[in-house]
């Protein structure tokens, strides 16, 4: 028998006041998947990010994350203990960074598992040294944000949120705000993330890196998962022709 999915969503439903914007979402991810969500500008792939970490609310449906659930209806509301338990699984990766910009790179990465953890600052510091070596900051440990790259700042975000030690990493469109010589720099890291067997996932435009690093595309439009499947068949022979007249933009 096939292991049971990490994360399961059920006719998730979201709005924002009378507009609409999930309106049905089922997905499933495996554990050590990378899975891609790709769609215009608009049609909920951040949207849906937000909710699978509880950063959003929503009206209907059910997201579980190993043997966490949550679930809303007209009957039921989860509690802030089973959303502050939903959120441990997850890192997130933020478009524009979000590192504080008075605090060094060292010290944005040991601020959270100190507390929200609790964790001494010696103890913080001996999980996010190592992370922010493996993501080449070694030497930038204690510059501050605005004195290091584009690049480098989305690295120390990538091991800010891996010091809280997330079964699933989530990425918001990681690379779109860096010059793109620096883009890659991001999707290194992230792919040795996958080589390791870290769950991820990402919206991105970066057609490039789906084709190198997807496991799983799911293309979304005005909503809803218009086609989802093995990246290399989404990818090369998508079904629904809307995928296809999106793809077709980037050939």
């Amino acid at each position: 028998m096939a292991p049971a999915p990490l994360i399961e969503v059920e006719n998730l439903h979201k709005s924002y006041g009378d507009t609409p914007i999930l309106r049905g979402v089922d997905l499933k991810i495996k554990k050590a998947q990378a899975t891609f969500l790709l769609g215009r500008s608009g049609c909920g792939k951040s949207t849906l990010l937000r909710c699978l970490n509880a950063l959003e609310g929503f009206e209907l449906g059910k997201i579980r994350v190993g043997s966490v659930e949550i679930e809303r209806g007209p009957q039921r509301r989860p509690g802030e203990a089973q959303l502050r338990e939903l959120r441990n699984h997850f890192g997130m990766v933020f478009q524009s960074y979000n590192l504080f910009p008075h605090l060094t790179i060292l010290e944005n990465a040991i601020k959270a598992p100190m507390v929200v953890k609790g964790l001494s600052r010696q103890d913080a510091e001996s999980i996010a040294v190592p992370l922010l070596e493996k993501v080449g900051l070694k030497s930038q440990l204690l510059s501050y944000p605005s004195q290091v790259s584009g690049g480098q700042q989305q690295r120390a975000a990538i091991a800010r949120a891996l010091a809280m030690s997330p079964r699933v990493m989530l990425y918001d469109e990681p690379t779109s705000a860096l010059d793109p010589w620096l883009v890659d720099e991001v999707f290194e890291v992230m792919k040795q993330l996958d080589e390791e067997g870290m769950t991820q996932i990402v919206v991105t435009h970066e057609i490039r890196f789906a084709r190198e690093a997807a496991d799983q595309i799911v293309f979304m439009e005005d909503g809803v998962i218009v086609e989802g499947g093995p990246a290399e068949e989404v990818l090369s022979s998508p079904e629904d022709p809307r995928t296809e007249a999106f793809l077709r933009k980037f050939k």
